[in-house]
């Protein structure tokens, strides 16, 4: 997998639909095929092809809904704004803490991480910095500040630190929480998909830099 515009536009993509329920124009460009365009490029990526399959399946069983958005703010509500006991919560301490705490370790942890770039979560979402949707969209801006370094040759995190981040601050809960999302009972698969989805897509992430240092070898060897 290589590290290319794709990768910050996807994060933010995924932490978008974990942050909140689908409105009502979001909903309509779903069913209007306007999506079809992040999941062509998530199908491109290597080993996501079922599970963008599974997730397009979702998205076209949206039209047999009676009140897709009404069922899908239900679903959204049943996977991720319960307790713990009863749906997969979206934060990392509680599957990386003892006892299954919130604010744990990792919340510190990602707290510490934004103010070391100068960041915040928005006053208006009001979720822990170690909500699911926080840690995406700051991958996508260290996926985005690495391109740009690259283009204009100043400092900016590397694909090492990127991979260490996805390994030690989301890899090592996202499996289960993708498990748990399975188990809910929903009306649509579109949540229990999309966990699936990104759980694969996180998980092709620490190839990254093998697999430029290969593009690198096979174009030297073209010349």
């Amino acid at each position: 997998m290589n590290a290319d515009w794709r990768h910050p536009a996807l994060c933010n993509w995924f932490a978008g639909l974990f942050a909140a329920e689908l409105t009502a124009e979001q909903l309509q460009a779903y069913q209007r095929g306007e999506g079809e365009a992040v999941l062509v490029s998530l199908s491109e990526l290597p080993d996501l092809t079922e599970a963008v399959k599974r997730l397009r399946n979702a998205i076209n069983g949206l039209t047999l809904l009676a009140h897709p958005q009404l069922e899908l703010a239900a679903d959204f509500a049943s996977m991720f704004l319960l307790d713990g006991q009863n749906s997969p919560p979206p934060y990392a301490s509680f599957y990386s803490s003892e006892g299954s705490r919130f604010f744990a370790e990792p919340q510190a942890r990602m707290q510490e991480r934004l103010e070391a770039s100068q960041q915040e979560v928005s006053a208006d979402f009001r979720e822990p910095s170690d909500h699911l949707s926080v840690m995406l969209e700051y991958l996508g801006d260290g996926f985005a500040a690495h391109q740009e370094t690259a283009e204009r040759s100043n400092s900016g995190p590397t694909l090492d630190q990127i991979k260490t981040f996805v390994e030690e601050e989301l890899l090592n809960w996202l499996p289960a929480f993708a498990a748990r999302c399975q188990k809910v009972k929903t009306v649509s698969d579109l949540y229990p998909a999309l966990a699936a989805l990104l759980l694969e897509f996180c998980k092709g992430l620490p190839a990254l830099d093998e697999a430029l240092a290969n593009e690198s070898a096979k174009a030297a060897s073209r010349l």
